[in-house]
């Protein structure tokens, strides 16, 4: 689901997008707690702002597939047990 989200938000679909930030939401408001209470609209602000800048940049034909996941892992593996 959020890679269909990613693909038509790059594609300027402006309701891909809000669904993409409301899929944060959640994690947003709970770390935004952790602030005081004036700055967590300026945060709120910036963090969808990234949010926005990172999924027009994200690209999916960079996504490895599960074969080529697994054979990354292996190999990352392989490196750090020597």
């Amino acid at each position: 689901m959020l890679t269909s989200l990613v693909h038509e938000a790059k594609n300027h679909n402006p309701q891909a997008m809000e669904g993409i930030i409301s899929m944060f939401a959640p994690k947003l408001k709970k770390s935004l707690y952790q602030t005081t209470q004036q700055q967590r609209d300026d945060l709120k602000q910036d963090v969808c702002l990234k949010i926005m800048e990172v999924v027009h940049r994200y690209d999916l034909e960079a996504v490895p597939g599960f074969f080529e996941y697994l054979k990354e892992t292996e190999l990352d593996n392989g490196i750090k047990g020597k």
